[in-house]
């Protein structure tokens, strides 16, 4: 069901054709950041997340600082009937210049340790929607000869890191995904990119089981700061490559995972990251048992 925001209407509209852009995951982290942006160069918004307060909130905070038409769909991505419901209001758009699939999760863990059903949830919130979604909003792109679709992917695609199967999995496939749909469809003048960032100081490290306390690690060197993802995305979208990597280390990195000897390296500092986190959390979580027995005694 659309919400609108002032506007009254419960169909999309622009004053400026190609000017609406469509954001999943809008209210934190990447997201917000393109909502920002692309709020400041004119494009009126149409939002689409889990949280209705959060959603509210946003929306309002873009109204008032940017004078832009914004409205929200309330959705959780990772039911599937909720994708069908968003790709059904994304066909009746018009107009639309620009869809940002974002929304994503990750679970840090071992394949065989992490529920099975929480990992194929990701099938839904970083393949299917965004598959279901960019065929919805395509036909309205090609009547325009005019559109860009930025797909979130990650730099964790390119490797094969231990606790991150499904993640880097999923990721992987939207960059196929967006390299084989660019080359069907650039006939048209619609551009598709893979936004592939590496390490981003957002909340989604810190709301991952034993990310937190890794991230704590990781060197300045290998952070890219949200504007500098959202900037050098939008300054590539004209750009032939389908893959966008921002940061110049990450860069340099994604070709010295292509050698098999550093490649193997880095998988091995993975999974000794893997077992040290799993180790840490078990300690933590035995000395909480502990004191929880003392407590009821």
């Amino acid at each position: 069901m659309l919400l609108p925001l002032k506007t009254g209407k419960t169909k999309i509209m622009t004053d400026n054709p190609n000017k609406l852009a469509v954001i999943t995951g809008p209210t934190s982290g990447i997201g917000l950041a393109f909502a920002h942006k692309l709020a400041q160069k004119g494009y009126h918004l149409l939002l689409i997340g889990r949280s209705k307060d959060k959603l509210e909130h946003t929306s309002q905070l873009l109204i008032d600082e940017y004078n832009i038409t914004v409205n929200y769909l309330v959705a959780d991505l990772s039911n599937e009937n909720d994708i069908l419901t968003i790709e059904e209001s994304l066909k009746r758009l018009e107009n639309i210049e620009l869809l940002i699939n974002n929304a994503g999760f990750g679970i840090a863990g071992f394949f065989m340790e992490i529920s099975l059903e929480e990992q194929l949830k990701m099938l839904n919130v970083h393949i299917a929607s965004t598959i279901r979604f960019s065929k919805a909003v395509l036909p309205a792109m090609i009547r325009q000869r005019n559109g860009y679709i930025i797909n979130l992917a990650s730099f964790a695609a390119f490797m094969e890191l231990p606790g991150s199967v499904m993640y880097s999995t999923t990721k992987a496939a939207i960059i196929k995904f967006s390299q084989t749909l660019q080359a069907e469809i650039s006939k048209y003048g619609i551009k598709v990119q893979a936004l592939s960032p590496g390490f981003t100081p957002t909340a989604f490290h810190a709301s991952i089981k034993r990310e937190a306390e890794f991230v704590d690690r990781v060197p300045w060197f290998l952070w890219t700061p949200i504007q500098k993802v959202v900037d050098t995305s939008l300054a590539r979208l004209n750009n032939k490559d389908v893959i966008c990597i921002p940061g110049s280390f990450n860069n340099l990195l994604f070709w010295i995972n292509k050698v098999p000897v550093l490649s193997k390296l880095i998988q091995y500092i993975a999974a000794k990251r893997q077992k040290e986190q799993a180790g840490y959390t078990a300690v933590i979580a035995h000395k909480s048992i502990q004191k929880t027995a003392a407590a009821a005694r």
